[in-house]
């Protein structure tokens, strides 16, 4: 979902400065960085409760 967003974002982002209209083309940048790096943050998240999971497995 975080990637339909941020790509939707940036979309509009390069349409509002095609238009010259550089304070929308800006908002939408930064929500398109936003929703990337809550993206990244839920990965990262994910892989290491993968990682943490595996590593008990693996003591038992």
């Amino acid at each position: 979902m975080c990637f339909i967003i941020s790509i939707i974002a940036l979309v509009l982002s390069f349409n509002f400065y095609m238009a010259d209209n550089l304070l929308l083309a800006l908002f939408s940048l930064l929500v398109s960085i936003f929703f990337i790096i809550l993206m990244i943050k839920n990965i990262k998240y994910v892989k290491s409760l993968k990682d943490e999971k595996k590593g008990k497995i693996d003591d038992n």
